[in-house]
């Protein structure tokens, strides 16, 4: 029942995408790239640096603009042709640096070292849908001849699909974590609290950002948060104070990249 009902969001989401795309309308490619940071279990509760290590994304996108891109003066425009974009995104995200950090690893005790030695990494698949709000008037943004408006600034809100995939490492006390955790791990992951295999999950997803046009080109910068409907992203689902979050796994995610303008058909 969990498969088919991830599914047939799935199948709905490409099925709205396919609707729109038979119609005559503008085309649009992007590839974005940039830092992420990761809000997880590795790390301290409220203490946003010691919970979000840096890691890695890049973005491809497609992007529907609703007033084509033959420019007939106010042509069958209308106030949501005017303003918005349908955005489909497929990324991918890595972080090979996931580790303890805060008041509790700086103990100089059992309990200090045991999250000092525990690492972990994650990798994550993500396709997903985002309706964008532009703050300006598309088409008359898109003019060629219109030089005076350069910046572009929207918000958005979206839905996303992804499937990750964590691991987990220890150098404490032989590093069996398997076979040994109550020697290994520290207490709020000794029972029930790892979860390493290849799982997916979805995502709500809020943005904002600018594009600056260049011709045919446009570079874009955005601004992305994630809040994904699991806990176990990185692999840990602990619901202790030790833990970096006692609720599901965010991230933000702070792309740059160029969009390309492919015209309408």
């Amino acid at each position: 029942m969990k498969f088919s009902l991830k599914l047939i969001a799935l199948i709905t989401l490409f099925s709205f995408s396919g609707l729109f795309a038979q119609r005559n309308l503008s085309h649009e490619v992007g590839l974005t790239f940039g830092p992420i940071f990761m809000q997880t279990d590795y790390g301290q509760a409220n203490h946003l640096p010691s919970s979000t290590p840096t890691s890695f994304g890049i973005s491809l996108s497609h992007y529907l603009s609703f007033y084509g891109s033959n420019y007939n003066w106010r042509n069958g425009s209308s106030y949501f042709s005017d303003h918005f974009k349908l955005k489909t995104d497929f990324s991918f995200y890595t972080n090979s640096d996931l580790e303890h950090k805060g008041e509790y690893a700086k103990l100089q005790n059992d309990l200090g070292a045991r999250l000092r030695a525990m690492t972990g990494t994650t990798k994550l698949w993500d396709v997903g849908m985002q309706m964008e709000y532009y703050f300006k008037n598309l088409e008359d943004y898109g003019l060629l001849f219109n030089d005076n408006d350069k910046f572009a600034p929207y918000v958005s809100a979206g839905l996303h699909f992804s499937k990750f995939t964590p691991t987990l490492t220890t150098t404490h006390n032989g590093g069996d974590y398997v076979n040994n955790p109550e020697g290994t791990l520290p207490g709020p992951w000794q029972v029930d609290a790892v979860f390493l295999e290849p799982d997916t999950t979805f995502s709500l997803t809020l943005s904002a950002g600018t594009r600056y046009k260049l011709g045919d080109v446009q570079l874009v910068l955005d601004a992305r948060w994630q809040y994904f409907f699991s806990d176990r992203i990185e692999g840990l689902d602990a619901p202790h104070e030790l833990s970096g979050s006692k609720h599901n796994d965010t991230l933000i995610f702070l792309s740059f990249g160029a969009v390309y303008d492919l015209g309408s058909f």
